[in-house]
């Protein structure tokens, strides 16, 4: 199994062999670990206000889900991603690692914590949900089934601004928007396919009491995406938890408000 480095770009690139496959990611600083999951329409790059701002506190890993960036595909269960994670994980840290996972990366974040318990060591949950635990025979909904035919059929750049659109509040800055549109406008097919299948089959409130790890649940009062009523099963069933909620801000705060997003997640993963 081979690494491989690019210095291009804020943060260095790296790329790492797993037995799925390819694995690419983005690395800076020094410190505590931290291993970043994105969403649904994001990539490692979804990161970057982490990446350069906590990089003097911390180890930032943050990963190209499975067919994502410059990632191989590998299957479409959030226990199949999870399984992905936690070999990267120990691939690129020997021992407990610290984790935050965003919407589609908070389910898989949380299946890593039931799947192994010893590996995660400080959770963050960034507005996310137990997912919709339709069931494989119920199919994707129509709004998935939709979203798969915008991506297959529309200019990457219109994708983009449309998932940008439903992810903010009205009113966000210009740049924001844009660069939220930018990376929604990279996702891949096979990885929005096979992540979009896996929340929408998965339901891991059965399993919630087993993860260990002390748990930080982020919500955002202007989230349409995973609001707190959807997060309420992970405050009710995660043993050790606590919650913040961050004001104004819509379903990608860690780029929206990066400079709060980062006191909060680096006050609960630094804390003694």
């Amino acid at each position: 199994m081979n690494d491989a480095r690019s210095t291009q770009g804020a943060a260095p690139r790296f790329g790492v062999n797993l037995d799925h496959g390819w694995v690419s990611f983005l690395e800076s600083g020094n410190g505590e670990p931290v291993l970043f999951l994105h969403g649904l329409n994001g990539n490692a790059s979804s990161w970057q206000g982490q990446l350069s701002e906590l990089s003097a506190d911390m180890k930032m890993i943050a990963w190209d889900a499975p067919g994502y960036g410059k990632s191989d595909a590998a299957g479409n269960t959030v226990e199949a991603l999870a399984r992905v994670a936690i070999a990267f994980a120990r691939r690129v840290w020997r021992g407990p690692i610290n984790v935050v996972g965003h919407s589609m990366g908070g389910l898989v974040v949380m299946k890593m914590a039931v799947l192994e318990p010893q590996l995660v060591k400080r959770l963050v949950l960034s507005c996310t949900h137990p997912g919709h635990g339709l069931g494989p025979s119920g199919g994707a909904n129509e709004r998935y089934r939709r979203r798969l035919e915008e991506l297959r059929d529309l200019p990457p750049a219109v994708y983009g601004e449309r998932r940008a659109k439903g992810m903010l509040p009205e009113g966000t800055d210009e740049h924001i928007f844009r660069k939220v549109a930018q990376i929604a406008a990279e996702s891949r097919s096979e990885g929005v396919a096979n992540a979009a299948w896996a929340i929408q089959t998965e339901d891991l409130q059965p399993e919630l009491p087993r993860i260990q790890a002390p748990t930080l649940v982020i919500t955002c009062d202007q989230d349409k995406v995973a609001p707190l009523a959807k997060a309420q099963p992970l405050l009710d069933r995660i043993p050790d938890v606590r919650h913040v909620e961050l004001t104004g801000l819509g379903h990608a705060p860690y780029i929206e408000d990066a400079r709060r997003f980062n006191t909060v997640i680096a006050g609960f993963l630094l804390e003694e």
